[in-house]
């Protein structure tokens, strides 16, 4: 009997012990995560940092170089993940959240821009030995960075036009002439100045009726014969200094005199100038009115859709799309008479746009139906515009207005860290 007591006495001992010890139990098998730092309601464990850490190795890895130390990038891991809990904070403050169909919509995007399905992007994140969670995690945030920088810093950044003629001509010197040329040699005959002539005088005369490219093909001695001569686009510095003066002179197609150098006599063929220049851009462009019903919790579509049709008919009686829109249109157009101006493709969305696409001139459109509710559309012109100035000073002013918009954003990071309260323990443990 003791020592039946005895035994039970010393299971209630090792049962206490695991109990008050669970993870003692556990620990060969069991990685238990735990807090490193707070910062304002929200934590970040060390399984994040470790997450973060891995991610950061593997951005400087394949960027190239060297990879920071295992102190350097553990401090920058948690830094980015203190930032990235402040702003996220800061965003549900200000009621700004990305919901799961904005979300799904983006990864969608996504895929499409990489010609691949939702499967396949997930099939590829795996293999890259992440999670597909993480990556919409990941894309989450930064959707979320996105919207804050947008209300709290673009909103309030002016670009000037000045400031946009800057950049561009900046980008002009940035992007110096490249001259494509083509080239003869003839080297000089040794001891025989007057047969090099001969050849020289040869193959001037030729040129005059043949195709430089095969003339340099069967008489030249440089070192692109084979290729007929063509020597390509180069700048500046990388063209022989006896050639620079005759390309500048030079228009398309022309061929110089021979130049006579220390090697022999040289003809070359100016075949293009590259110089910065904008991308052309021509837009089919359409001028637009519409009447738009909106849709409500009061009136059913079907009554809405009707009364679209009697104001159609209306204005198939005689009353002009003018004073329609301004009589029955419920958005801000009506103070226009409806008038949407020359719309660009993706101006509208895209049942409005392939409906005004497929519209013919003063045609009045039937009902449609979008997100915004149900319009009727009247295409009054078209015509094909050149936009590419236009589009150029927009890329710039987006991307000056991104620049400043990040270095802002950086600076108020800087002083929402400041004023927030956070706690790190990774050094204490």
């Amino acid at each position: 009997m003791i020592i039946k007591v005895t035994f039970i006495f010393a299971l209630i001992i090792l049962q206490n012990i695991f109990l008050k010890n669970p993870v003692y139990a556990a620990e060969k098998y069991i990685e238990v995560d735990s807090i490193i730092a707070i910062v304002e309601t929200r934590t970040i464990t060390n399984l994040e940092l470790n997450k973060n850490k891995e991610k950061l190795k593997k951005a400087y890895s394949q960027k190239g170089g060297g990879i920071p130390t295992d102190k350097e990038i553990t401090k920058l891991s948690l830094d980015q993940l203190i930032t990235e809990k402040l702003v996220i904070e800061y965003a549900l403050m200000q009621g700004i959240s990305i919901d799961g169909e904005r979300l799904n919509n983006v990864i969608k995007s996504i895929a499409k821009s990489n010609n691949i399905s939702i499967e396949e992007l997930i099939k590829e994140i795996e293999k890259d030995g992440s999670s597909y969670s993480d990556f919409r995690e990941n894309i989450r945030v930064q959707l979320i960075f996105d919207q804050v920088k947008k209300r709290i810093i673009s909103a309030n950044v002016k670009i000037s036009e000045f400031e946009i003629d800057n950049f561009i001509e900046l980008q002009k010197e940035r992007t110096p002439t490249k001259y494509n040329y083509s080239h003869i040699l003839i080297e000089y005959i040794k001891d025989d100045d007057e047969k090099t002539k001969l050849k020289l005088n040869k193959v001037v005369n030729l040129l005059k009726e043949n195709n430089f490219n095969e003339v340099a093909i069967d008489y030249s001695d440089g070192p692109t014969a084979e290729k007929g001569g063509i020597m390509g686009s180069k700048k500046i510095d990388a063209i022989p200094d006896i050639f620079i003066d005759s390309l500048k002179s030079m228009k398309i197609g022309e061929m110089s005199k021979p130049i006579k150098s220390s090697g022999g006599y040289h003809i070359i063929k100016l075949n293009q100038i590259e110089e910065f220049e904008m991308e052309t851009i021509i837009v089919k462009q359409s001028k637009v009115k519409q009447i738009l019903l909106k849709k409500n919790q009061i009136v059913s579509e079907n009554e809405i859709k009707k009364k679209l049709a009697h104001i159609r008919n209306l204005i198939i009686d005689g009353m002009s799309f003018s004073e329609a829109a301004e009589k029955y249109s419920e958005d801000g157009s009506a103070a226009n008479k409806g008038d949407l101006g020359w719309l660009n493709p993706g101006d509208t969305i895209p049942e409005f746009e392939k409906e005004m696409d497929d519209l013919g001139l003063d045609e009045i459109s039937q009902p449609v139906k979008t997100a915004l509710g149900w319009h009727l559309i009247q295409v009054s012109e078209r015509r094909q515009k050149d936009l590419s100035s236009e589009s150029l000073r927009q890329r710039v002013k987006e991307n000056l207005l991104q620049q400043k918009t990040n270095i802002r954003f950086n600076d108020w990071v800087k002083t929402l860290r400041e004023g927030a309260h956070v706690e790190i323990w990774l050094y204490e443990n």
